[in-house]
């Protein structure tokens, strides 16, 4: 029985890939448990891997820049107290098992062209190089390994040299003026996600609700000392709704069913350099405006700087964004985030004139309002069921 255990990439929620961005112990390097092995970036956090016992890095199995799905080897490592023969031993036979050739495939049929094969000038020496993904991606996406310049430590070919390669056209022509900028992991899982949900029938319903309560009682929990941003009164009243009667719009949709959750796990768009990402705020409905606002600011703040965990951003069950905090839009449309069934956008302030009744006449005043955007998944939820909830908001709003 072989000495060496591996090492994985390990399962983070709902990630599907990973890239290797940093290892953080050297082959033959000792460790203990709870020291950090490598460093990993998955389209929404950047994650430290922890070791679970103590132990010794017997080989680095990729490259940093590699990117990998959840549950790939990535190296190689021994128990502490492992003999140094043991471990030599058990390194001598797995070079030999993972330099064997491939199994050869079954043939293709006629009209399909079979993959290329890894080049035969790629030697045994460079082949002990390649990480076991890097030959798996070369199988699988036809490149040819002898044709790559590497751009990994020493010339070593990595991962993205691989795919690189192979979503370069052919013969394609050069551009003056152009700069090909990569798309980064957490923009390719973004792109992926919002085509699944443009294939979701959707409908958005607006509102126009009138803030000039809100302020008022906003001004006057500040001079309490207990400030809040406006966005956690309209978050606080929304849940509140959400727990109770409205519960239809705090749901995942299923083939099968729809799932409706008790407490609110409220998710909060966040800008960041490389695209919006989703933290959640669990059990908002038991949260005040104050509380809700500092939780909603440390949870942006995590996120920008790379710090939440991977679970921090599962579990949603409904979504608030915020784009008015970014500038005058006008209205806030958006995807929802699959499988959840509404999303409430809300875009900038606006004074508009609003009729409002004074000893029984009525007259037209200026007033800070907001037009909410519902946007909701029309297979779960119809029209009427929408109005009547940011009827119900317009008026808990309004009467604060």
């Amino acid at each position: 029985m072989s000495v060496l255990v591996d090492l994985n990439i390990p399962h983070m929620g709902s990630v599907e890939n990973a890239k290797l961005i940093e290892w953080r112990v050297a082959e033959g390097g000792a460790f203990s448990a709870g020291d950090i092995l490598y460093e990993v970036e998955t389209d929404k956090v950047a994650t430290e891997v922890e070791a679970d016992a103590a132990g010794i890095l017997v080989r680095q199995l990729a490259s940093e820049g590699d990117e990998h799905k959840v549950g790939d080897r990535v190296g190689l490592w021994a128990p502490a107290g492992t003999d140094a023969a043991a471990i030599a031993s058990a390194l001598e036979a797995f070079g030999a098992r993972d330099a064997a050739p491939p199994v050869a495939p079954a043939p293709a049929p006629a009209s399909v062209a079979p993959a290329q094969p890894i080049a035969a000038a790629v030697d045994g020496e460079e082949r002990a190089q390649l990480s076991p993904l890097v030959r798996k991606l070369a199988r699988e996406h036809g490149v040819d390994l002898s044709s790559l310049a590497g751009s990994g430590p020493g010339g070593r070919i990595v991962g993205e040299d691989v795919l690189a390669a192979a979503s370069k056209p052919a013969a394609a022509p050069a551009a003056e003026g152009v700069r090909a900028v990569p798309h980064s992991l957490r923009r390719r899982t973004i792109a992926k996600r919002m085509t699944e949900a443009a294939a979701i029938p959707t409908l958005t319903a607006d509102m126009q609700i009138d803030l000039t309560a809100l302020l008022a009682r906003r001004t006057a929990d500040n001079a309490d000392g207990r400030p809040a941003s406006i966005m956690a009164y309209i978050a606080v009243a929304a849940c509140s709704l959400l727990a109770g009667k409205h519960g239809g719009l705090n749901a995942h949709y299923t083939d099968e069913a729809l799932l409706v959750s008790e407490g609110v796990n409220l998710g909060v768009a966040v800008d960041t350099p490389d695209g919006l990402v989703v933290p959640v705020i669990r059990d908002a409905q038991t949260l005040d405006a104050a509380a809700l606002s500092e939780r909603i600011a440390k949870a942006a703040a995590s996120t920008r700087t790379g710090d939440l965990a991977p679970s921090a951003l599962e579990g949603g069950t409904f979504t608030l964004s915020n784009p008015g905090s970014l500038g005058p839009v006008i209205r806030a449309e958006a995807l929802l985030v699959a499988p959840q069934v509404a999303l409430l956008g809300l875009p900038g302030i606006v004074q508009a004139p609003v009729a409002v009744e004074r000893d029984g006449a009525w007259q037209i005043e200026a007033r800070p309002v907001v037009r909410p955007s519902l946007t909701f998944d029309h297979r779960a939820l119809d029209g009427g069921t929408v109005i009547a909830f940011l009827n119900d908001l317009k008026s808990a709003l309004e009467s604060l």
